[in-house]
């Protein structure tokens, strides 16, 4: 077994545990387990973490800064239209690039809720990570930048987008058809345009 840095040993820990959730679920991501996955002993696991919730929070932790450098290529100052053309672009890639990380996010998504009193302050804190306050936010800049309004909430919008790709997600990981899921990429965006743009 190599020697690792302590940084190095955590984000080892964290790597293997998003692949034992997205392969076996949650529940089988024991400390042991993930242990395992990382070649490492699971005293040095309990070393790098104060306990199992605290590595589960960096998984999604690193799920939520991974996406937002995917959103990094949005540029607002482009119009409403291909703000939100491009946010579901980043949004798709995202996924496409990174399912078995979206799978473990959606399981601690679900164990989250679980824990958690239900209500709009936790959904904000599932969502927002997640996309929900970068969709808003480029939206709200691109409708000042162009100088329209859109015919539904952007709130709304940014909801559509998020619950659309919760699907998806399933999708692309029970079928693997990269083909079919972009042309739902396509349709969502097109559905879109039709429905929160004004004509012209």
């Amino acid at each position: 077994m190599a020697y690792l840095t302590g940084d190095l040993r955590r984000e080892s820990f964290i790597d293997a545990a998003v692949d034992v959730i997205a392969e076996e679920g949650l529940t089988r991501a024991t400390t042991r387990r993930i242990a395992e996955r990382a070649n490492a002993p699971l005293g040095a696991m309990h070393y790098c973490f104060r306990d199992k919730d605290e590595l589960m929070q960096l998984v999604l932790q690193r799920g939520s800064s991974m996406m937002r450098e995917m959103f990094e290529s949005v540029d607002p100052a482009e119009g409403v239209e291909a703000t939100i053309r491009s946010s579901i672009d980043a949004y798709w890639k995202w996924v496409r690039e990174n399912i078995g990380l979206h799978l473990a996010l959606m399981e601690l998504l679900m164990w989250t809720i679980r824990r958690e009193k239900r209500g709009k302050k936790l959904y904000a804190t599932i969502v927002d990570p997640f996309g929900g306050d970068l969709l808003r936010d480029n939206l709200r800049r691109a409708c000042a930048s162009e100088g329209v309004e859109t015919l539904v909430p952007i709130d709304d919008i940014a909801r559509f987008i998020i619950h659309r790709f919760d699907g998806m997600v399933f999708e692309y990981a029970a079928s693997n058809d990269t083909a079919a899921c972009q042309r739902q990429v396509e349709l969502l965006a097109a559905a879109l345009r039709a429905v929160a743009l004004p004509a012209g």
